[in-house]
């Protein structure tokens, strides 16, 4: 059987695609609706903070990002970083977490002091309820930094989803809206334990 089809398939989102979910991103995520975000956190399994000790000196290595989130995206397989949440309530993090029963707590401060440069990567369904926001950390005039500048959306740090007033960052807190921060650089527990207040 033949018949006329023209479809249209997308391997990369480009800046107009992504200019199109960051604005569905603002009109989800109100302004109005913040909480303080002292803290960006990672969870995972007790076998994988075992590993960074055992294996790698407590430093907690990059990787390739994955397909997760928008199978377009253009950070898909192309840069290396770590995910944390930014979601706190009274400026806390959630108890529990889907991703592990370890965390690590950095203060937000002092991580996005150290790669400050934000950028929109994605926007996008989890579950039919909840939707994440995926930014982006980078390290001013790395390669990372470089490749997101052609490829997302800059952001400044009066952006709505994760942004500073004053002395203290803050996050959208609008429900069924996540903030997820890739951060692209190494981090060495040892030094933020024992330096930066981490936990």
């Amino acid at each position: 059987m033949q018949g006329n089809c023209s479809c249209a398939f997308t391997t990369e989102l480009t800046l107009n695609n992504l200019e199109l979910l960051y604005q569905m991103a603002l009109g989800s995520c109100s302004r109005y609706s913040t909480t303080p975000c002292v803290w960006l956190y990672r969870n995972r399994w007790k076998s994988y903070f075992r590993d960074i000790f055992a294996t790698h000196g407590g430093i907690m290595k990059v990787y390739v990002k994955d397909n997760s989130g928008d199978p377009a995206s253009p950070i898909n397989g192309q840069i290396n970083g770590l995910f944390f949440m930014a979601k706190n309530i009274k400026g806390q993090p959630p108890a529990d977490s889907p991703f592990g029963e370890w965390r690590i707590q950095i203060p937000s401060d002092v991580l996005l002091s150290m790669a400050p440069n934000l950028y929109f990567a994605d926007f996008y369904c989890m579950t039919g309820r909840i939707h994440y926001v995926t930014l982006v950390a980078t390290k001013p005039g790395s390669t990372t930094d470089k490749y997101c500048r052609d490829k997302l959306l800059p952001l400044s740090h009066d952006n709505p989803f994760l942004f500073k007033r004053g002395r203290q960052w803050h996050v959208c807190d609008t429900p069924y809206i996540l903030v997820e921060l890739f951060y692209t650089e190494d981090i060495n527990i040892y030094e933020m334990a024992n330096e930066s207040g981490a936990k």
